[in-house]
């Protein structure tokens, strides 16, 4: 049975939701953000962070993206992506990767400014460009999405939709501002919360409505 360490409205989000929809048994570990600055948990954890997949033989696997990536080919009968070796896959890791390196990476920048400034007026000018950056990136997604959606991989549903879903959560200045700017983001985020699966695992998280996560 898989470990999910878990954090509400962290990045253990989709990979909570990815379990919750292919429907395979897992074991929901809930932290705090205490217990996860906590040194012992580095020893499943390098840096310390969530999320972190127990595997049934005991090893823990880190980063979100990665951990979407294994569960989908792991559980490929449940079709929550294509199959592997086909050209649609290799599009969705892609854009499991894009979204992991390029926004992911830029949210956690912007939420924790010290990691690349000192004074405050240094910690401001890094959060308003990391928030013009991820909007920048999300603009991009917007534009793929009017052309080729409704959904990440045209007229297919995948995990990668769940991904984009949580991110969407901690955009700048708001989610409803973000939703309101990126219509067909907007419509990916609803297609997300009405999927049945998933709605004990946003309510538990407090994502079930927009701007559960901020304003």
């Amino acid at each position: 049975m898989y470990k999910l360490y878990n954090v509400k409205t962290w990045g253990s989000l989709a990979p909570h939701c990815v379990l919750e929809e292919l429907g395979v048994p897992y074991q929901n570990i809930w932290m705090t953000p205490e217990q996860v600055r906590d040194p012992k948990f580095k020893e499943i954890s390098p840096l310390g962070l969530v999320p972190v997949l127990g595997l049934p033989d005991g090893r823990p696997i880190v980063e979100s993206a990665a951990i979407i990536a294994f569960l989908t080919d792991a559980h490929a009968d449940k079709k929550l992506a294509p199959a592997p070796g086909e050209a649609d896959h290799a599009e969705y890791l892609s854009f499991l990767v894009f979204m992991s390196v390029n926004l992911y990476q830029m949210f956690s920048v912007l939420y924790a400014p010290g990691m690349l400034a000192d004074t405050d007026a240094e910690k401001a000018t890094v959060t308003r460009r990391a928030t013009e950056n991820a909007n920048a990136i999300f603009d991009l997604i917007e534009a793929r999405l009017a052309k080729e959606g409704p959904y990440i991989l045209g007229e297919r549903f995948s995990a990668a939709d769940i991904y984009l879903f949580m991110l969407s959560l901690w955009a700048r200045p708001s989610e409803t501002e973000h939703l309101a700017r990126c219509p067909h983001i907007a419509r990916v985020c609803a297609a997300v919360r009405a999927r049945p699966k998933l709605k004990a695992a946003l309510e538990a998280h407090g994502v079930m409505e927009p701007g559960g996560y901020g304003a």
